[in-house]
């Protein structure tokens, strides 16, 4: 593992400092316009819908999920995104008004706050979501594709102590991430600035977890499983309509709770997609902090990946309310 010196952490502050002292502060008025409107104002709205719609779903599903092993994982579901909802509005709603109405430097404390410690809690919360999301798809799965083993994948229990395995694997998974920068306090200005700590300057690091295991974890395992179950049970549901006349009550309900499961899915890969395209401009544009910052090339791209999350989890209800009515 490489190691740092003090002295290199000296540097690191020190420039910093230096990038403080020939800040033109005029030349962020349109970035501050865009921090106001893409992630105060558009980004409070959806963070709002998100979670009266999460608030609404939990109250509904929450008497019925006893029934049903699927109710129970939406039920399971909308609690994630509600957490997911409110870490990124810890993180999106303050920083465009704080420095839209009272000027560059308010709230620049939190904000490093918010972007070291509380964007890694919204990313465990995301996880979990995603990992639910694979639950909720696999029961529509077995239900629909194998329903020969129903009672014994589709129980309420199950979803319980998968649900609480989803929450303590993204916690372990990402705790690294804690640990990968610290803030340090500039005795003449009173700021935070952010130091790299040795782990995260460890090639290693970088590629083995950063890179790598990132990308499987977040991205290419949750979207190779849902996309093959999601085709499986879109294909079984075609067939079965060919062959069963004039659905009941009960049967309608159970394919639009199928559809609107398939529905969550095609959203979340979007979504996801956005998120992942951000982790390669990471890797492009070095040091990607620098670059995605006021004055980076990178400056309106900045709130893309939060504002996809945040449609993610926002959007849930709106699909229930257009599909399972």
């Amino acid at each position: 593992m490489t190691t740092v010196s003090p002295q290199d952490y000296s540097t690191e502050i020190d420039n910093e400092v230096a990038i403080e002292k020939e800040l033109d502060l005029s030349q962020f008025d349109s970035c501050i316009l865009y921090y106001f409107i893409a992630g105060s104002c558009f980004g409070g709205f959806l963070i709002l819908i998100g979670l009266v719609g999460n608030g609404i779903t939990i109250v509904i599903m929450g008497k019925e999920r006893k029934k049903s092993a699927t109710i129970n994982c939406l039920f399971m579901l909308a609690i994630a995104d509600t957490l997911v909802l409110l870490t990124y509005g810890f993180i999106l709603v303050p920083l465009g008004i704080r420095k839209y109405f009272y000027g560059w430097w308010n709230g620049h404390n939190y904000n490093h706050i918010t972007i070291i410690y509380v964007v890694e809690a919204a990313r465990i919360f995301s996880q979990v979501s995603a990992f639910i999301t694979m639950l909720v798809t696999f029961q529509r799965y077995v239900s629909v594709c194998q329903p020969h083993r129903a009672k014994q994948l589709c129980s309420v229990r199950l979803v319980n102590q998968l649900t609480v395995v989803s929450y303590v694997a993204s916690i372990i998974f990402f705790l690294p991430n804690f640990f990968t920068y610290y803030l340090e306090m500039n005795n003449d200005t009173h700021r935070y600035l952010t130091v790299s700590k040795p782990l995260v300057l460890s090639p290693a690091f970088k590629i083995l977890y950063s890179s790598i295991a990132s990308v499987i974890v977040t991205y290419i395992i949750p979207i190779a499983s849902l996309s093959f179950m999601s085709i499986q049970i879109l294909r079984a549901m075609s067939a079965q309509s060919k062959v069963m006349q004039q659905s009941h009550e009960r049967s309608q309900a159970r394919k639009d709770l199928t559809l609107s499961s398939v529905a969550i899915v095609g959203l979340f890969i979007i979504c996801q997609s956005f998120n992942s395209a951000n982790r390669v401009l990471m890797w492009v544009y070095e040091p990607y902090a620098a670059n995605a910052r006021c004055g980076g090339v990178l400056q309106y791209i900045f709130m893309v990946p939060y504002l996809s999350m945040i449609m993610n989890s926002a959007a849930n209800f709106g699909i229930y309310v257009v599909l399972a009515k």
